[in-house]
């Protein structure tokens, strides 16, 4: 009463060979985004606490920097936008006029 397991051909392997193999996925960088975040959260705090107690904001250090090394820059504007915000605003963007130079506009006078 027991069947011989046969090897499986045609379809049955090739939906086996891709049920085993993981999704490669993009190395995610929360706990670094995160660390980034609490820090400026922090630094925002502080600067608060020493602009309540009437101290000058130039007395502060400069606040931390943030990484965007994998934001993208819009060719048309130049502003820096994660993937998905990217996507949507490069192609409006290229539509805008605000940000094109006015080809009838005499050229400004440098000072």
């Amino acid at each position: 009463s027991y069947a011989k397991k046969v090897p499986a051909t045609g379809k049955q392997a090739e939906q086996r060979a891709k049920a085993k193999k993981p999704e490669v996925k993009a190395q995610s960088n929360w706990r670094r985004k995160h660390e980034d975040f609490i820090n400026a959260i922090r630094s925002a705090k502080q600067v608060q606490a020493h602009l309540a107690a009437g101290g000058k904001l130039s007395d502060l250090p400069p606040p931390p920097v943030s990484d965007t090394s994998d934001y993208i820059q819009c060719p048309h504007c130049g502003r820096k936008f994660n993937k998905g915000a990217a996507d949507r605003h490069i192609p409006k963007c290229a539509n805008m006029m605000h940000n094109k130079p006015n080809p009838r506009a005499p050229p400004k006078p440098k000072r």
